[in-house]
């Protein structure tokens, strides 16, 4: 997992360096990309790996590793979580732009394929055995109203963010899924998160529906 996120982390950079110009551009980006980086290598060793099974969870973990390592990095510049968040939203934003439209297609397709709704199903039932990295949920079948959905009733990455000082910042990470579902129509459908203070996180998605998420900041997990 450390390659893949390693990896990650650096197919970012580009965006993160282009938000950050905006929004602070007296900033060192390349300083701050070096903490981020030794920020997201101390946390690895501590971070449970879903394994090559659970590919969709293993992307899921590594991207909010990413954005608590940058939050670490700005708040120890004394940014606050909302001001974190608003660079990294538009880092967000451009980093999927950036994509090719081949990306998007196979981002689209994948989410509503059979091959990954028969996976989610396999993987939730598994959850519910032992956490698989982390993550515990459930499988939602379609209903007519939505394709299909996930409740999340345990969050890695919000236990990641409390476990590392960035509990403040968990509930943003959440929004992130925003720009998920508008770029590669989603239509994600949301009405709470762990991090935000919900019970659980109910995701529910209908291929190129509307993007219907509430959103409530900021809660600060306990």
């Amino acid at each position: 997992m450390r390659a893949f996120a390693l990896e990650e982390l650096e197919g970012w950079k580009k965006d993160v360096r282009d938000a950050l110009a905006s929004a602070a551009p007296e900033l060192p980006f390349d300083a701050i990309h070096d903490e981020t980086r030794a920020q997201l290598e101390a946390m690895l060793p501590s971070i449970p790996d879903p394994g090559a099974m659970a590919p969709q969870m293993r992307a899921f973990t590594t991207g909010g590793a990413i954005y608590v390592a940058y939050y670490l990095s700005l708040h120890a510049r004394g940014w606050d979580a909302a001001r974190v968040w608003s660079v990294l939203e538009v880092a967000t934003k451009l980093h999927f732009e950036r994509m090719s439209s081949f990306q998007k297609r196979l981002a689209s397709d994948g989410m509503f394929s059979w091959p990954m709704k028969a996976l989610s199903r396999w993987l939730a039932k598994k959850s519910h055995v032992a956490p698989v990295g982390g993550w515990i949920f459930s499988f939602v079948e379609g209903d007519g109203e939505h394709d299909y959905g996930v409740t999340y009733e345990k969050c890695a990455i919000r236990d990641l963010a409390i476990a590392h000082g960035a509990a403040d910042f968990a509930p943003y990470i959440c929004l992130s899924d925003i720009q998920g579902s508008h770029a590669f129509g989603w239509g994600l459908t949301r009405s709470g998160t762990l991090a935000q203070g919900a019970s659980a996180c109910d995701f529910r998605f209908k291929r190129n529906g509307e993007t219907r998420v509430r959103v409530k900041l900021p809660v600060v997990p306990g």
